[in-house]
């Protein structure tokens, strides 16, 4: 899809859904009382609980796109601190979210960190390379960057979120680089353009890149298996097939994010938990959530990582192993959570 210029999508697509997202939430909280009177048929409150989410989510749109297009009027008054101003923003936008997330949906997030290692080093900039899979993964994962991390997060993502005015304001302000659908390895102009935000990390910043592309589906992977072989790439291939949870990292974001050699280390991050919902239906089935996404990261300093590009491709590949032996050893039994022979999507 086509994403608008940033001139529509200010001046005509943000007004017309601040409209809609004012009738959204009147419909979604009428809905949500109606749900309430249907408590007999449905005691988990699933109607309510999803209806009451959208329209907390449309609010929080609404509420972005009007003090962010205040922040544009000031822009001028608030000169460096622009951007301090739109961080801010993003990470009140985020906890709302979140508690909103916790309270009506029971969501809940474990972190397990390393005993060595952290964010914090020295100040200087880290790249932060994720798994993509389940409900609310990347909303999770930005929170954490943002407001228990104190990091800028400077996100890698696809360009048709900037449809979503909340995304498109808040991450867009902070410099994330929207990449057309489908962008891969060989699209140079994705390289160049990740090479150049992460030239221009400073103290603070978390690069975040999602190297598999898009959101793990067992049909998806089933998919890129496919392609692989289709254009013989055997190899890329049998790497995929023995990876049951994950679809293959593609190297070239984060070799282009490691090129600059800004970042002082890499965190890899694994999740689990919610990673069999990516469907409507399997959330639906699953709400209130009774299993909570349980995270874990590893730290590599940026001495440690090898400096040739095709030893850091295998080492990338070989960090996608580890996350993929990870979440095998950690997936809960739930029946909510379909194991990845099954193909729900």
């Amino acid at each position: 899809m086509r994403v608008p210029p940033r001139a529509v999508r200010r001046l005509l697509i943000d007004p017309l859904f601040v409209l809609f997202a004012v009738v959204g939430a009147m419909l979604g909280a009428a809905v949500t009382v109606l749900g309430l009177a249907g408590v007999p048929l449905d005691r988990r409150l699933r109607l309510s609980r999803a209806a009451a989410l959208a329209a907390v989510y449309l609010v929080a749109e609404m509420v972005v796109i009007i003090i962010g297009f205040g922040l544009w009027l000031v822009r001028p008054l608030l000169r460096t601190r622009w951007e301090q101003a739109n961080l801010a923003l993003l990470r009140a936008t985020l906890a709302f979210l979140m508690a909103a997330a916790g309270r009506l949906m029971r969501f809940r997030l474990a972190v397990q960190e390393p005993p060595a290692g952290s964010f914090d080093c020295a100040g200087r900039p880290v790249l932060v390379a994720s798994r993509h899979a389940g409900a609310g993964d990347s909303f999770a994962l930005i929170d954490l960057v943002a407001n228990r991390y104190r990091r800028t997060p400077r996100v890698v993502l696809l360009g048709t979120l900037q449809l979503d005015p909340g995304i498109d304001i808040l991450l867009g302000r902070l410099g994330a680089c929207f990449l057309r659908a489908g962008a891969d390895g060989a699209d140079a102009t994705a390289v160049a353009r990740i090479n150049t935000l992460a030239g221009g990390l400073t103290a603070g910043d978390a690069l975040v890149i999602f190297p598999e592309g898009a959101n793990f589906t067992v049909r998806r992977r089933r998919r890129v298996i496919a392609g692989l072989r289709r254009r013989g790439q055997s190899v890329r291939a049998e790497v995929a097939e023995n990876l049951t949870h994950v679809l293959p990292p593609r190297s070239a974001g984060v070799l282009a994010a490691l090129d600059p050699g800004t970042v002082a280390g890499t965190v890899v991050v694994a999740h689990t938990g919610l990673d069999g919902l990516v469907s409507p239906g399997l959330l639906w089935r699953a709400l209130p959530l009774a299993t909570p996404m349980t995270m874990r990261w590893w730290w590599f300093p940026a001495g440690r990582l090898p400096t040739a590009r095709a030893e850091r491709t295998d080492w990338l590949t070989l960090q996608w192993a580890v996350v993929d032996a990870w979440i095998d050893a950690h997936r809960p039994t739930c029946p909510s959570v379909p194991h990845p022979q099954q193909s729900p999507a």
